[in-house]
């Protein structure tokens, strides 16, 4: 199989798993392991398949996936942020780059802004009880969608 075939293929394949999480965190407020699993796992074939697989390339693609991690499961410990979002959040950082994951993060917190304002509005319009629970795996996801997308259609500069 070409190399370069099977990046697609994983690319896709993290689309899909994207999509998934996008559907059950608005349908359930829940990201499921089945779907960060296999996202996390993905991450090396795709270094092998875009030829990143190289010594120093593995140790900054782990230490942006791992600090992502980190970060975010400060905003999990103050219950800012469930399991969920920050296990979505770390298995797709490991896709990126350092300095894509900095991106990365920057849209999802943009993206969150948004999806924050639209669930408070529909809460509000609903005139619903208790607090308003937020999907923001929707947000990661967007984000995630977005950064792939710029590597898959801009991979001729």
């Amino acid at each position: 199989m070409n190399l370069s075939l099977l990046a697609y293929a994983l690319l896709g394949g993290l689309a899909i798993g994207l999509l998934v999480s996008i559907y059950s965190d608005i349908r359930y407020r829940l990201i499921y392991n089945w779907v960060t699993g296999p996202i996390a796992l993905a991450a090396p074939l795709y270094w092998v398949a875009t030829g990143t697989f190289g010594w120093p390339e593995i140790g900054y693609y782990l230490a942006a996936g791992l600090a992502t991690f980190l970060f975010f499961a400060l905003f999990f410990q103050f219950g800012m942020m469930g399991g969920g979002d920050v296990k979505l959040f770390a298995a797709v950082a490991l896709w990126f780059p350092p300095l894509v994951v900095v991106k990365f993060v920057f849209n999802a917190s943009l993206l969150g802004a948004l999806v924050t304002i639209i669930f408070f509005a529909i809460h509000k319009i609903r005139k619903a009880e208790g607090p308003v629970r937020i999907p923001y795996g929707v947000a990661i996801s967007l984000a995630g969608l977005w950064c792939s997308g710029e590597q898959f259609f801009n991979h001729f500069r």
